[in-house]
């Protein structure tokens, strides 16, 4: 049985595990752990100690900031299995992708140590020689950083890290389910940031639910916003910084994404694909392809090939090296994989495959797959289009052409994600240019980000402003420095600068 405990200026608290909240394993529902659920007191703390550090760690150096993350990759490195292990315990995440999301964590540090040692801001030349002009960067305060549970290692590291060599200060509350894993990166956290003599409070931890979670966002004294979860939460996180003079909010918040196959693919390479895209993670990425938009000339041999895989899928014990995914996250979950098929059920669309079992008792489903035509006037409103499944429900629509797959990937309220499958390098360059998306691939799957590419989607998926590699471009205030190295002082635009008595 595991506990978790409160982080905050470099000091763990326990209080009030027992009155928190349970943590289970998706992959058997046995409880493997508490967590504490902070209270008033435990976020004020926080953010009076993110504040007080925040004075003393925005005057360090970037190229001194990041060697204190550099540490932590080390130390990341060493533990790279038992955080790995954690993170298949905690999410239900097959072992394979659970080492991928620590590797990927380590390489967003990375990329974060690099950048403490880059070109800080611009010099800009001055209409004056006796003037000298910057753009210089200065960091913002106090940071809230909520995080899901499917990505329980990585996404952090794309937040915390840009925020913290940056020169700004962090509170951090993990997902629910998957504490632990959030709390073992604070851990190792701490040693790096003491083995620096770091100012204390430059990162904590809270643990909650999502109401602790808007308490942080709407503290008065929190500046930065930066979520990554459901949109219904990202909107009114939204809202919450637009009625705000100084908070900034980023979200990431899902998608409704697109893989389209056209006449032209390469089969066997488009297969692939939609396998990954639909079913990685058991469809819980917000990158997960939800449609599949297939040319109507190899439809059928595509659906029929694609029903053949789906069919050898098999989701099971997480660390079994046979099985391709895992458990969904928990319960409700479940229901709502249900829920959602019969939804789509009721719409008249047509059930190639589904999962019947309403009565199971694990978090173990089988994939739903549903099928469309693409017709003039079409029905955008309809749930396949509209609803984030999160679970493995895949639609394959049929299109006459490239003109409809465009138009029906772009029909939803979503953009985070989308793929393009041809050879026809005209219809690459069209596809790049008019797909309604953060993240466009060709020949890949929908999912596969790489840290040093901003990682973000427009609409309902993000705010514009991504995260990962992207984020640096936000944490800091471009501030405008002028200085007058002459003994007169001269206006631009030719304003006079004599002051008549």
């Amino acid at each position: 049985m595991m506990f978790g405990e409160h982080y905050i200026a470099e000091k763990w608290d326990a209080r009030d595990c027992m009155g928190g909240f349970r943590v289970y394993n998706p992959a058997n529902r046995k409880q493997i752990g508490l967590a504490p659920c902070a209270g008033e007191y435990e976020i004020n703390e926080a953010v009076g100690a993110a504040e007080e550090a925040f004075t003393k760690w925005s005057k360090w150096s970037w190229v001194k900031r990041a060697e204190v993350i550099d540490d932590l990759v080390q130390l990341v490195k060493a533990h790279f299995e038992e955080i790995a292990v954690l993170i298949t315990q905690e999410s239900g995440k097959h072992i394979n992708e659970a080492r991928a999301d620590v590797t990927e964590g380590i390489h967003m540090l990375q990329y974060c140590v690099g950048r403490g040692r880059q070109a800080i801001g611009e010099k800009i030349p001055s209409e004056f020689s006796e003037k000298e002009s910057e753009i210089f960067l200065q960091s913002k305060g106090v940071f809230v950083v909520i995080t899901p549970w499917n990505f329980p290692f990585a996404i952090p590291t794309w937040l915390i890290g840009p925020s913290l060599v940056s020169g700004n200060t962090v509170i951090f509350k993990p997902s629910e389910e998957t504490p632990f894993s959030g709390e073992y990166l604070i851990r190792l956290f701490d040693k790096a940031a003491k083995k620096h003599n770091a100012p204390p409070g430059i990162l904590n931890l809270i643990h909650g639910n999502g109401e602790i979670g808007k308490h942080l966002v709407c503290h008065p004294r929190v500046v930065g916003l930066l979520f990554t979860g459901s949109y219904a939460v990202g909107k009114k996180i939204k809202k919450i910084a637009a009625e705000s003079d100084e908070k900034f909010a980023i979200c990431e918040m899902g998608g409704k994404n697109s893989l389209i196959v056209l006449k032209d693919a390469n089969l066997n390479l488009a297969l692939n694909a939609a396998i990954l895209s639909a079913y990685k993670t058991t469809h819980q990425r917000c990158v997960s392809a939800d449609l599949i938009i297939v040319e109507e000339k190899i439809e059928k041999e595509f659906t029929k090939k694609f029903l053949d895989l789906t069919d050898r899928m098999v989701f099971g014990d997480p660390f079994d090296s046979k099985v391709f995914a895992g458990p969904l996250i928990n319960e409700t979950a479940v229901i709502n994989h249900h829920f959602y098929r019969k939804k789509v059920i009721e719409e008249g669309i047509e059930l190639l495959r589904g999962d019947l079992r309403d009565d199971n008792f694990t978090n173990f489903v089988k994939p739903n797959v549903f099928r469309l035509h693409y017709r003039d006037g079409f029905d955008f409103d309809s749930h396949v289009f509209k609803e984030e499944a999160f679970t493995p429900n895949i639609a394959i629509i049929i299109v006459r052409d490239f003109e409809e797959a465009l138009k029906t990937a772009n029909s939803t309220p979503y953009g985070l994600s989308m793929s393009l499958i041809t050879e026809d390098w005209r219809k690459m360059r069209e596809f790049k240019t008019l797909a309604k998306a953060g993240l466009k691939y060709i020949n890949l799957p929908t999912i596969g980000a790489e840290v040093q590419l901003p990682f973000g989607g427009i609409r309902r998926s993000g705010t514009g402003m991504p995260s990962a590699a992207g984020l640096f471009d936000y944490m800091c205030y471009k501030t405008a420095f002028t200085v007058n190295y002459g003994k007169e002082i001269n206006l631009a635009q030719g304003l006079s600068s004599e002051v008549k008595k």
